[in-house]
């Protein structure tokens, strides 16, 4: 009996996007220290609005470039926004500014939203370092040509060069003598 052909593709492949999500899952109602979350909380993970771009939830920057994370959350009444770094509270507001981008500030950031009534998390955001297209090489050392030569009409050109430049130093030169002879023979009429 032959095997049946498998399909390169899963049976039920998982979507690209999937909307927010909201969860009530006790296992998901831990914290990043093991904690359990306020009775109050919600996980909706909202996307956050990025620059540079988030790509599957990293940000991608260079060291000293800025880089702003947004979330628009509408709660009625008002919600205060609270932004944290890796666990920690690092800012409050719709938008957290992150400018000149340190070695410290790499990590993963999320906003919480809190009213009287409940309070929403973002999805997190993880700010990393690009990775690098190729591997850097060691440097070799060139040799340098031990001759210098030329030939050809850069020869020729640079010759007559040379013999022009000499005849116009020359020219000079005697031009300069015959001037000051001749002053001096003015100069020596004068006075007799």
């Amino acid at each position: 009996m032959r095997a049946k052909p498998q399909s390169p593709l899963p049976r039920n492949p998982v979507p690209a996007w999937s909307p927010p999500t909201t969860t009530t899952d006790p296992m998901l109602e831990k914290d990043a220290a093991g904690g359990d979350f306020p009775a109050n909380l919600v996980l909706q993970l909202m996307p956050l609005k990025t620059f540079p771009a988030a790509i599957r939830g990293v940000i991608q920057s260079e060291l000293n470039y800025s880089v702003i994370l947004q979330w628009v959350v509408t709660m009625d009444p008002e919600p205060v926004l609270s932004w944290t770094f890796s666990g920690v509270p690092c800012g409050m507001g719709e938008k957290l500014f992150i400018r000149r981008l340190s070695c410290e500030q790499l990590g993963t950031y999320m906003c919480i939203a809190t009213n009287s009534k409940k309070q929403l998390v973002s999805e997190p955001v993880t700010i990393s370092l690009p990775k690098p297209i190729m591997q850097p090489t060691e440097a070799e050392p060139m040799e340098p040509d031990p001759t210098l030569s030329l030939s050809g009409g850069s020869a020729i050109g640079l010759l007559a060069a040379g013999i022009l430049g000499a005849g116009a130093l020359i020219a000079g030169m005697c031009f300069i003598i015959i001037q000051s002879l001749r002053t001096d023979r003015q100069r020596i009429g004068i006075c007799s």
